[in-house]
């Protein structure tokens, strides 16, 4: 299922294939709080996980509740983010997995501020660390320990890393605030990083800032690179003309773009599916959502076609993507316990 959540406190249940809501579940934080701003589910898809406002203090961001969705009942699951309870959940591609269940001793500590990628089969764990320059950690799940820990080489600078898994290879990419990016293409054997692949630059504007931040996914064997929009770096802000949108399909050998897709969208988000086969994305219509609603698509990944389309409710959304083990249909009221607030 396509998980949305609405900073308004509501997660939209949504087929993937026809971009049918198919259940709603309405959460009460009360007036005024920081609402939703995350959504996820755990691997075995009982449990549904949102970033949702502090218990004592409603205005402040971001505490994760669990819901059950056998019996719709809301827990607090972990404290706010760099907290310890953080470290016993494992996070990747909008799955959550009990931290030891992989690793024994819990997260490493060099690992706990990076974004956590796990390998398809489960055997490696990559974390991408942005503090003092981008670097990989390898962590390898059957020796229960970090086996490497790659630095790119010739980067000066602020660089904003991300990284995605496709197949049996890593993906990591970074981008300057110049608009400059590197690829490199990562496997767990991997020794050393290099100065990576130069990527060339896409959606500049003159007159107007490259300061952006952007993104990657995979999905049909090709590696998507887009500019991410309706946050606060959100260009459209400052520019005068209209910023460019769309995503673009990057050779990793090469660094060439080769195609772009859907340029009059502009991307808070692009998923594919756990088996890497199909691509949807979520375009912020405009600036902090702002006065348009926000457009959920199907892409076919081979070709950038558009295959479904539909506008969600106005506000500003979050999405994922997981498979449920239990599907709640209409509109159902989640029990937000006695306490929480």
């Amino acid at each position: 299922m396509i998980l949305a959540a609405s900073r308004s406190g509501v997660v939209e249940l949504i087929n993937p294939s026809t971009l049918e809501t198919v259940g709603r579940i309405h959460l009460d934080f009360g007036p005024q709080s920081a609402g939703l701003n995350g959504v996820s589910a755990s691997a075995d898809g009982s449990l549904l996980y949102v970033e949702g406002p502090i218990p004592a203090e409603p205005h402040g961001c971001c505490v994760r509740y669990s819901i059950e969705l056998a019996t719709l009942q809301v827990k607090v699951a972990a404290s706010v983010p760099g907290s310890r309870s953080r470290n016993s959940f494992v996070v990747s591609g909008g799955l959550v997995y009990d931290a030891a269940s992989l690793t024994p001793n819990g997260i490493p500590k060099d690992m706990s501020y990076g974004r956590l990628h796990l390998s398809p089969g489960g055997r490696w764990l990559f974390g991408v660390r942005s503090f003092r320059g981008p670097a990989l950690d390898v962590y390898d799940v059957g020796r229960g320990q970090v086996v490497r820990q790659l630095t790119p080489e010739g980067l000066d600078g602020d660089w904003r890393p991300t990284g995605i898994w496709s197949g049996d290879r890593f993906y990591l990419y970074a981008a300057n605030s110049k608009g400059s990016g590197r690829l490199w293409s990562v496997s767990p054997e991997t020794q050393q990083l290099g100065a990576g692949t130069t990527v060339a630059p896409f959606g500049r504007l003159s007159g107007c800032s490259d300061q952006a931040s952007r993104a990657i996914v995979a999905a049909a064997g090709n590696i998507f690179i887009y500019e991410e929009f309706g946050f606060k770096v959100d260009r459209r802000y400052q520019c005068a003309g209209p910023v460019p949108g769309g995503a673009w399909v990057v050779d990793p050998a090469t660094g060439q773009l080769t195609r772009q897709i859907a340029p009059s969208l502009h991307f808070s988000a692009l998923l594919s599916d756990q088996a890497g086969s199909e691509l949807w994305g979520l375009s912020a219509e405009g600036p902090n959502w702002q006065p348009f609603s926000a457009r959920l698509v199907r892409i076919d990944p081979s070709d950038g076609r558009i295959l479904q389309s539909r506008y969600l409710d106005p506000g500003i959304w979050r999405v994922a993507i997981a498979p449920l083990s239990i599907v709640p249909s209409g509109d159902v009221n989640a029990k937000v316990l006695v306490g929480i607030r």
